[in-house]
């Protein structure tokens, strides 16, 4: 019989060492599976892992294409939500992230097991959203493009320019709308409800493309999450973000827009 409900671990290992220890071995919810956030879900020079191969990673692991996906982490959600955008990009719809990560679960005093369990292989056809997946010219081109929104998920003072703890230069994108990622969770740190995402979003149109950035891509997918959720379905990812921008030395604003 086919299985058409699966939980996928996405909490990293802490070491490049592929034979390392990670919490996966030490205790899981049992029957999940495994996916490394840096070997599994992102590619050797991109942000999201080459289609087919995660494709055929799923299928082995028999993940058919109608499987609902449950994804976890360790309650921060920013390796949930990588994971889900990867999976989202090869045109996976049936997918949730667990409230409270693997902490929630141990909270509820719920079992763990440190068993791999195994599932008949499938074959899964991937359908990839091609154009979800931003490029620099692209951001360049539509930079004043009043059906495009940019988004940037960064926190407010980085967004600004008053701050800048990483990067050579503050501030951010020209005509970039700031939507810091953490304002999609509760002050538990739990995700908003759709009611709340959607009120969050109001100033955005349903008929713009909405494109999430960030520094580097992963806050970016913690938005795109919130979006989706909220009920926009024309949302892209600049993964490239400010870091790249700023790289090739490409004009910045500073303030609020």
């Amino acid at each position: 019989m086919r299985i058409l409900f699966f939980i996928i671990d996405v909490r990293p290992k802490g070491n490049s060492d592929d034979s390392a220890i990670g919490p996966y071995e030490q205790g899981h919810i049992p029957n999940a599976l495994y996916f490394d956030p840096t070997l599994d879900l992102t590619g050797e020079s991109s942000f999201f892992p080459e289609a087919y191969s995660l494709g055929e990673k799923l299928g082995k692991l028999g993940i058919g294409n109608e499987a609902t996906i449950v994804l976890y982490d360790d309650g921060k959600n920013r390796n949930s939500a990588k994971a889900w955008a990867a999976l989202y990009f090869i045109g996976h719809n049936n997918l949730y992230i667990l409230q409270g990560g693997f902490k929630a679960w141990l909270h509820a005093g719920k079992p763990v097991s440190t068993e791999v369990p195994t599932f008949t292989s499938t074959n899964y056809k991937i359908s990839p959203r091609e154009d979800m997946v931003k490029t620099i010219d692209e951001i360049k081109k539509g930079i004043n493009n009043p059906n495009k929104v940019l988004i940037d998920s960064r926190a407010k003072e980085r967004y600004t320019g008053e701050r800048e703890p990483k990067y050579a230069k503050a501030g951010h994108i020209p005509n970039a709308k700031n939507y810091t990622a953490k304002e999609v969770f509760n002050d538990r740190g739990l995700w908003k409800s759709k009611e709340e995402l959607q009120r969050h979003f109001t100033p955005l149109e349903h008929d713009e493309e909405i494109i999430v950035s960030c520094g580097t891509g992963t806050s970016a997918c913690l938005n795109m999450v919130a979006l989706i959720e909220a009920g926009y379905s024309n949302v892209k990812i600049y993964p490239g973000g400010f870091k790249e921008w700023i790289d090739e030395n490409n004009p910045v604003a500073t303030g609020e827009e």
